[in-house]
């Protein structure tokens, strides 16, 4: 691992990491990431706790009023409720997510092409994404706009300890760069994903519209607590 993504790790995620293993390779995103009912508890390194939970929802955004097919979203307990994607286009294949519905702020945030979660294969290209915020009260309104630049990267198999157990998993890190409104955009993100169990360990969760509202990133992180409930 690059010394530099190593210190990063070590700075939010202290003792997760034990040494590289070899790990199947992101074949199947949902293999990685489940789309089912899945509530995850964390520990924060920094104190504290956090969840993500998983649900179905009725109707997938951009789809027509009164559809049934159901759609995924991703509701993380200090930050926003995210609408999951299965995409398999020729430029990107897994879990994206086209939009953020930042209930606190009281923003809904959209993401054109969306922002890549958990990619299949590769190796892929940074992909520009214009950002768009708008108003929930009032969804015509533009509050915010700007362009984020994303790679994503698989770093490989990574063997983590948590208070839930040891897993062997594979690292994944996506870096951000550009600009929304009056904010800049730069940092990254770390997930180890298990193999049939989902994110075990997180540095930074963020979503790109957080830089927003928040420039300090030493409370966003953490390690699966207890195996996840379904």
């Amino acid at each position: 691992m690059p010394a530099e993504d190593a210190a990063r790790i070590q700075r939010h995620l202290p003792g997760v990491v034990q040494h590289a293993v070899e790990v199947a390779p992101l074949e199947r995103a949902v293999d990685w990431l489940p789309l089912r009912q899945t509530t995850y508890q964390y520990t924060r390194p920094s104190g504290g706790e956090a969840t993500i939970k998983v649900a179905e929802t009725s109707r997938p955004p951009g789809h027509p009023v009164g559809a049934t097919s159901g759609g995924w979203r991703m509701d993380v307990s200090d930050g926003p409720t995210r609408y999951l994607r299965l995409d398999a286009t020729k430029s990107q294949r897994g879990v994206v997510v086209p939009t953020d519905v930042s209930t606190a702020n009281g923003l809904l945030i959209r993401l054109n092409p969306p922002q890549p979660l958990l990619l299949e294969g590769g190796p892929h290209p940074p992909r520009d994404i214009a950002v768009k915020i708008y108003d929930v009260h009032e969804p015509s309104i533009v509050t915010h706009s700007g362009t984020v630049t994303c790679t994503w990267r698989d770093m490989g198999g990574w063997r983590v300890k948590t208070p839930a157990g040891e897993y062997d998993t594979r690292l994944v890190r996506m870096h951000y760069s550009g600009s929304v409104g009056p904010a800049s955009v730069s940092g990254y993100t770390y997930t180890f994903y298990a193999p049939g169990v989902g994110p075990v360990a997180f540095s930074d969760s963020r979503d790109i519209s957080a830089f927003l509202f928040f420039s300090d990133d030493t409370d966003h992180a953490g390690v699966l607590k207890a195996a996840p409930a379904r």
